[in-house]
C-alpha cells in the first residue's frame, strides 16, 4: 500500500514512534470527548465493549501491539482508516469502554490485509491478551460491520497520511 511514494517518512528516525503517539493522542481524545456525552456513551457494538476501563493505557497498549506485530507504519495509517470506515457505517461511537479491542481488531484487519506476512490468530490473541475465540469473534464482526471492504485507495491513503504528518507536526510542536 504506497508503501513506496512514502519510503522516506516511513524510514526516517522517529517517524513510526512519533506516529504511535499521535494516533494514541487522538484515539485518547476522541475517547474523553465522547466518554463525557452521556447520550453517546453507550455500551453499542457489543463485540468490543469491556465491562470495564483498562488499566493499560491507549499508548502503552499500542506500544505493546506494534512491538510484538512489528506493524508497518502504513499499516498504522490503514488501521487509523478502518477505525473511522467502521464508524462511518455503523454510525459508532468510540469511547473507553470499547477503544482497545477496536483499536486491536483494526491493526489486525490492517495487517493481515497489508502486509506480506503475518502471524496466526493465537499469536494476535495472546499479543492482544484476549482468547482466541474472542479474537475470532471481533475479526468476523468486525469484517461483517465493515462489509469486508478492506480495500484502501491512494487518494484516501494520501489524505489521512496529509492529515496525521499535521497531527503529528502540532504534537511535536506543543
Amino acid at each position: 500500500m504506497c508503501e513506496t511514494k512514502y519510503i522516506s517518512a516511513f524510514k526516517s528516525r522517529g517517524f513510526r514512534y512519533t506516529l504511535i503517539n499521535t494516533l494514541s493522542v487522538i484515539l485518547s481524545d476522541i475517547c474523553k470527548e465522547n466518554d463525557i456525552n452521556p447520550i453517546i456513551n453507550n455500551k453499542n457494538i457489543s463485540p468490543f465493549l469491556t465491562d470495564s476501563l483498562q488499566s493499560i493505557t491507549i499508548n502503552d497498549y499500542l506500544k505493546r501491539l506494534v512491538k510484538y506485530t512489528q506493524a508497518e507504519s502504513s499499516t498504522l495509517i490503514a488501521m487509523l482508516i478502518y477505525i473511522d470506515r467502521l464508524c462511518e457505517l455503523n454510525n459508532f461511537i468510540v469511547n473507553s469502554y470499547n477503544v482497545y479491542k477496536i483499536l486491536f481488531s483494526s491493526l489486525i484487519m490492517a495487517i493481515k490485509y497489508n502486509e506480506d506476512e503475518f502471524y496466526d490468530n493465537k499469536f494476535y490473541a495472546k499479543v492482544g491478551g484476549l482468547s482466541l475465540k474472542e479474537m475470532n469473534n471481533l475479526e468476523i464482526n468486525y469484517l461483517s460491520l465493515i462489509d469486508f471492504k478492506l480495500y484502501i485507495s491512494e487518494e484516501v491513503f494520501d489524505t489521512y497520511f496529509e492529515n496525521l504528518v499535521d497531527a503529528m507536526q502540532t504534537i511535536i510542536n506543543n
